[in-house]
């Protein structure tokens, strides 16, 4: 007579089997995942030397893309940061140079006062075109600055510094906005000397930008000295819009 013999399963036994099945499921994923399709959020670089604070340093993105290059190379990219004075002298922004880049053309103030911020974003603005003054005997254009000399239209607007016609209103002026609309990134030092603002562009590219990786930046001031700042480019904030479409 044949016995037949059971063996239960241990406890031991069924964990590992679970423990496959989970395994198993995961594989089934594939190389989908949820985080495949989030992007990284890449702060700026913040650093300081001394008594100067660089918040939120990055490479401002560009709406124009070319490839995987935001910037290509050859081409230029400006930055974008609030630098900072929080001690109690005064301090200058000498220099700043680039590995990835032939030269840095800095525009606007270099000159921190202390708790004063310098602002620092985009390209500088294009000088505007001096404007031609009109032929002789041609009717004023309402709002043309006057021509010295030239007698005064009725109902034109005095020249700035022009003495006023008799009997003329007295001209109102209007204070416009100060710069630092914008809001300073977060653990940005507070200031009390104002802000400022100037513009820094990396020229002359020795490669192409591309998000991801940091690009070292090295910034020399007159009395906190030297430091070199690894800066990433910009996250955008839309789609990306190649400029090859």
């Amino acid at each position: 007579m044949s016995r037949i013999v059971r063996i239960r399963p241990t406890a031991a036994a069924l964990v590992g089997a679970v423990a496959a099945a989970v395994t198993l499921a995961g594989c089934g994923a594939g190389q989908i995942t949820q985080t495949d399709t989030q992007l990284s959020a890449v702060d700026g670089a913040n650093v300081q030397v001394g008594t100067i604070a660089l918040r939120d340093s990055v490479i401002e993105f560009s709406d124009r893309t070319q490839g995987a290059a935001v910037y290509p190379r050859g081409g230029s990219a400006p930055l974008s940061m609030s630098i900072v004075n929080v001690g109690s002298q005064a301090d200058r922004l000498v220099s700043v140079s680039s590995p990835i880049a032939t030269s840095v053309q800095i525009t606007g103030t270099s000159d921190l006062a202390p708790g004063q911020r310098l602002l620092v974003e985009g390209t500088p603005p294009a000088p505007a075109a001096p404007a031609l003054p009109p032929a002789p005997g041609a009717p004023a254009v309402p709002g043309a600055p006057a021509v010295p000399g030239a007698p005064a239209t009725p109902g034109a607007p005095a020249a700035p510094g022009a003495p006023a016609a008799p009997g003329a209103p007295a001209p109102t002026t209007t204070a416009a906005p100060g710069p630092g609309g914008s809001t300073p990134p977060p653990g940005t030092p507070p200031v009390s000397g104002g802000i400022r603002e100037a513009n820094i562009v990396l020229t002359g590219l020795r490669e192409d930008i591309t998000a991801g990786p940091t690009y070292p930046v090295t910034f020399t001031f007159e009395n906190a000295g030297q430091i070199q700042v690894p800066v990433p480019v910009q996250n955008p904030t839309g789609p990306r819009e190649n400029a090859a479409e």
